[in-house]
């Protein structure tokens, strides 16, 4: 696809450090998330958006979920030194995105195999439903980690997981 048809536009998110991109295309067709925390972890992965992205230099955290990825940077870097760059990393892996997630489409939990019933986590999984789209308008997203005794284990992730209001949205 032609880097030219394409569209990426930087929207904040309630985090200073994290910004969102929304391109015109698809990059990850699944409802799972993508977050790396390193360049190591990208590179493990063999995703080259995540890993281009950490060549900028002060990025700190790269999220990608369907058309946007959410870019986290240390706090002395500008925006405006960075963005551009970044928009067009995005423009111009839009095809080795796709092909990636062809090979890496991401397995089915095994609901079986795990320690929370199905009927514990279905409920579980609808409440979060419902904060989900405020969230990922924010750039990040909820994930449900394990149930302990009575008490949901949750994870912030993308712009989210590092936000100053973070704890706020659990509460």
């Amino acid at each position: 696809m032609n880097s030219l048809e394409i569209s990426v536009r930087a929207e904040y998110t309630p985090n200073p450090n994290s910004l969102k991109f929304i391109s015109s295309e698809t990059l990850y067709p699944y409802s799972k998330s993508l977050s790396y925390l390193t360049l190591e972890e990208a590179n493990t992965a063999s995703n080259k958006l995540a890993t281009s992205l950490f060549a900028i230099e002060g990025i700190t955290k790269v999220f990608i979920m369907n058309n946007f990825v959410t870019v986290d940077k240390e706090e002395h870097v500008n925006w405006k030194d960075v963005h551009l760059e970044i928009k067009d990393v995005i423009k111009t892996s839009i095809d080795d995105m796709k092909l990636w997630a062809e090979d890496n489409k991401p397995v089915e939990a095994d609901l079986s195999e795990s320690s929370v019933s199905g009927g514990a986590r279905s409920r579980i999984e609808t409440v979060l439903d419902k904060i989900r789209p405020a969230l990922v308008a924010d750039g990040g997203n909820i994930e449900f980690v394990d149930l302990i005794d009575k008490d949901a284990r949750l994870r912030m992730v993308g712009a989210c997981g590092t936000c100053p209001s973070a704890l706020m949205t659990m509460k």
